[in-house]
């Protein structure tokens, strides 16, 4: 079942490959041997495992899903700014309805009433009710955090409404601009309030980050302008536009502005639009819409000190890795960084503690290891090896190069982190089919954490090979950075039961 995803992956078919894979590990799982008492069975697990996330990670390495992620969905400010505003007819009832539910209802940040508003109120009640009806129910589970976050640090709780102009409440929103998440920043914008945009991670989707970015961000603009409606004029074209405008007209308010024409339609229809949706939000029910948001997101959260891929996570929380994307839409490949660098994983509330204790207590032979590098000019796989501390032969298996001696400048390469356990399985696969094994490297330094039976299983060979070619003593301790000599070539085992070396 295994090579039957690797198949289906490699045939642009990934989610059937991704049925198989889960199919394969869950015959793993009930095969009723006890599985997670058996050391040699839950090592066959994990070895699974590292093959499979080292396949997904292959296949979603192409560039166009780097740029665009399968569950990404356009942002509703691409069609709303888009929108002719002369096109749309100003309801009088409808009017008079909002003349009166600004009488009855308080607002935080100051709400206008002219023809651009009740346009934009006709809107969301026709042609845009779809955006409104899904804004009105993903919008149950952020408003929560968004209210948190705003409070402490001491903005209008009803800015949070924003997002669902900027991304209708959603995490993954990409606009043709190329902004993202739920608050929809730039690359630099995000860069300039801390937010972490890598190979592996994107922060501009973190639910707690980006929204305490924003926070910051609108704080920042509301000193600058002293006008809400202004900042929301900011946040859209950026401060630099605003500022041009003012110096060269002098001081005016964005009303003013966008009569004048002064700014571009986006951003004309950018203010309105988002008082429309605040009136609404505040009483969905006066104006037609029956809606049940859903429910608040609820999470704990466990700091990472290694890599781990969401799979493991599941089976730890009893939940679903569709669950745990949704908590952590900031990954990108579906395993959290391999550099974590103060990196948190969101799990489900109350599942923290038991996450961090099963975690903590995975060996570190079975902890996913890999990295990401982009060649560089002048690059060889030799020279990349050497820097990861890896062998050429093992990052041309995890990346099927057909050759270890051509690269492209920018290629991105997945480096496999040193015993890498597909590799041994890989190795005897060949050799069954009488195809040539690896060369294993003529030494290996040991790393923290390693041990002779896993330097064995990864090279093919016996801790018996070892002990003889480096004159030790069974049970002599091994240290970081000692050199071991490997002096033949690798005799790969092809048995899921020998995986766990020989002892």
């Amino acid at each position: 079942m295994v090579d039957e995803g690797k198949r289906l992956c490699r045939e642009d078919k990934i989610e059937d490959g991704r049925q198989s894979f889960k199919r394969a590990l869950d015959h793993l799982k009930n095969c009723g041997l006890g599985f997670f008492e058996n050391p040699r069975l839950e090592q066959a697990y994990y070895t699974f495992l590292s093959e499979i996330q080292a396949e997904e990670l292959r296949v979603l390495m192409a560039a166009s899903r780097l740029e665009a992620q399968e569950d990404e969905e356009p942002a509703p400010m691409d069609e709303i700014s888009d929108l002719n505003l002369y096109s749309i007819e100003v309801d009088p009832h409808l009017r008079e309805l909002v003349t009166q539910d600004l009488l009855d209802t308080k607002f935080d940040i100051p709400v206008v009433l002219n023809d651009q508003v009740v346009q934009f109120l006709n809107f969301y009640q026709n042609r845009g009710r779809r955006i409104m009806e899904e804004g009105l129910r993903r919008s149950g589970k952020y408003l929560d955090i968004f209210h948190q976050t705003f409070e402490k640090e001491g903005i209008p709780l009803d800015l949070g409404y924003v997002a669902h102009v900027e991304s209708l409440f959603n995490p993954r929103a990409r606009s043709r601009a190329r902004a993202i998440g739920l608050w929809q920043f730039m690359k630099g914008t995000g860069q300039l309030y801390g937010l972490r945009q890598d190979w592996w991670v994107d922060e501009r989707s973190d639910i707690l980050k980006s929204t305490q970015a924003a926070a910051r961000y609108m704080k920042c603009l509301y000193a600058s302008f002293k006008d809400w409606h202004l900042v929301l004029a900011a946040y859209n074209v950026g401060p630099g536009r605003i500022e041009n405008i003012v110096r060269r007209r002098g001081q005016m308010d964005y009303w003013t502005m966008a009569e004048r024409k002064l700014l571009p339609r986006e951003t004309i229809n950018h203010v309105p639009s988002i008082l429309a949706a605040l009136i609404i939000f505040k009483n969905p029910e006066r104006y037609g819409f029956d809606v049940v948001p859903d429910l608040p997101l609820e999470f704990d959260r466990v700091p990472m000190e290694f890599q781990v891929d969401l799979k493991v996570v599941a089976e730890t929380t009893g939940t679903t890795v569709e669950q745990l994307r949704e908590l952590n839409p900031e990954l990108k490949w579906g395993v959290t960084p391999s550099n974590p660098n103060g990196y948190v994983l969101k799990v489900p509330v109350g599942k923290g503690e038991s996450v961090q204790t099963r975690l903590a207590a995975l060996p570190e032979n079975e902890r996913l290891q890999f990295e990401h590098h982009r060649v560089k000019k002048g690059e060889t796989l030799a020279v990349i090896a050497r820097k990861f501390r890896t062998s050429a032969e093992a990052i041309a298996q995890m990346n099927h190069l057909k050759s270890l001696n051509r690269l492209r400048v920018n290629q991105d390469l997945i480096i496999p982190g040193a015993g890498w356990r597909g590799e041994v399985r890989q190795a005897a696969a060949r050799e069954r089919q009488g195809q040539p094994t690896v060369r294993a490297a003529s030494r290996h330094i040991v790393r923290k954490g390693e041990s002779l039976s896993t330097i064995a299983q990864r090279y093919g060979v016996s801790v018996q090979d070892l002990l003889r070619w480096n004159n030790l003593r069974r049970g002599q301790v091994i240290y970081p950075g000692q050199a071991l000599k490997l002096e033949k070539r690798a005799e790969q085992r092809s048995t899921v039961a020998r995986v766990g070396g020989d002892q």
